[in-house]
């Protein structure tokens, strides 16, 4: 009798225990989803030009069109005369573009990504770009990987690194990328550590330890789940300590890919719209975009929770490598064909006109 009673009043307990749980819970649940909709409500898509004017890609010189004051680009020509236009392009609605890079300690770019979102069909895509690409300047050749800093450190600042890297993707893709979107390392670790880390199959150990930039690298091989630290351990893993594997630019950017879509599978999960404040906080304290605040919430809620989306990912296709240097040399007919299915944010075709790369 004592025992059975004992068994009931557990039960009991238990049954409050749950009771509460799933109290505490949907109380989350209703908060966040109070709070995804407040957001909803005040965000707003951004207002991009209708039309842009394209002129000689070697100049950088692009003017938009019935755009906002905040979308105009500014255009700096020495000629008396400016160059002849190449066209006028119709931007398609609800279509927006993007340039996400990641820096090391050196203002290098680290990470390179012209991505795209169509609004309409719920497609995402992004074209990461190799360290090593021949980007052909007014001066000399570059690689893009340096353009952030030269043009911080010439004297620009920031505004002026971006505008730099912005160039360099145009010469590239014949159009500049409507916002970028600056990631720190801490930002990336936060972001997968409020998702409880991303599954990923790491094919070998990987090892590396570099006093001088104060990293270590230690992930033995196999399918486990990746903390934030050890996510950007594995998306920036290139060289290793003897004895021990080291990989090229390519599978460097195969695994960043890996992470980015681990981690854009976990926040298009519904479980997500509970930590959008989280997401918040840690975009608010460790991102630079030109992004509005408004706009940020908008493109926060198309994200999280978007289980319809379809995200393509893609390389920049090469042609060759140049040796003296160096370079990769990029594939103009490939490029233009993939720019063209996936990222070209007007009605009509990029043509080989409207970039500058080398063959």
């Amino acid at each position: 009798m004592t025992n059975k009673t004992t068994k009931n009043i557990s039960f009991k307990r238990l049954l409050t225990s749950c009771g509460i749980t799933v109290v505490v819970l949907v109380a989350a649940m209703v908060v966040a989803v109070g709070v995804y909709a407040g957001m909803q409500a005040f965000s707003r898509p951004p207002a991009i030009p209708t039309h842009v004017e394209i002129r000689d890609p070697m100049d950088n010189r692009i003017s938009n069109i019935n755009s906002s004051d905040n979308n105009t680009i500014s255009v700096n020509t020495n000629e008396d005369t400016p160059p002849q236009i190449l066209a006028v392009m119709e931007r398609k609605p609800l279509f927006f573009t993007f340039l996400l890079f990641a820096l090391d300690s050196g203002n290098n770019a680290d990470v390179i990504i012209v991505g795209a979102y169509d609004t309409t069909t719920e497609e995402a895509f992004a074209i990461s770009i190799p360290r090593d690409t021949l980007i052909e300047t007014n001066r000399r050749l570059r690689k893009p990987v340096a353009a952030y800093a030269v043009g911080r450190l010439g004297g620009g600042g920031h505004e002026g690194g971006v505008a730099m890297l912005k160039s360099d993707m145009q010469t590239l893709f014949g159009f500049t990328p409507d916002f970028y979107v600056n990631i720190n390392y801490e930002a990336f670790i936060k972001m997968i550590d409020a998702v409880d880390g991303v599954e990923i199959n790491v094919p070998f150990h990987m090892r590396y330890d570099d006093p001088t930039d104060n990293l270590r690298i230690n992930i033995p091989s196999g399918t486990q789940t990746l903390n934030g630290q050890q996510a950007l351990h594995f998306a920036r893993f290139r060289n290793a300590n003897p004895g021990f594997m080291a990989i090229t630019d390519y599978q460097r950017i195969e695994n960043q890919q890996k992470i980015i879509r681990a981690l854009l599978n976990e926040l298009m999960t519904p479980r997500t719209i509970t930590r959008v404040p989280e997401f918040i906080r840690i975009y608010g304290e460790h991102v630079n975009t030109n992004l509005t605040y408004r706009e940020k919430l908008w493109f926060g809620t198309q994200f999280v929770g978007a289980e319809n989306m379809a995200v393509s990912m893609y390389t920049l296709p090469m042609a060759y490598t140049r040796r003296e240097g160096w370079y990769e040399v990029p594939d103009r007919a490939e490029v233009l064909e993939l720019v063209n299915r996936t990222v070209n944010p007007f009605v009509q075709e990029i043509t080989a006109e409207m970039v500058r790369i080398l063959q």
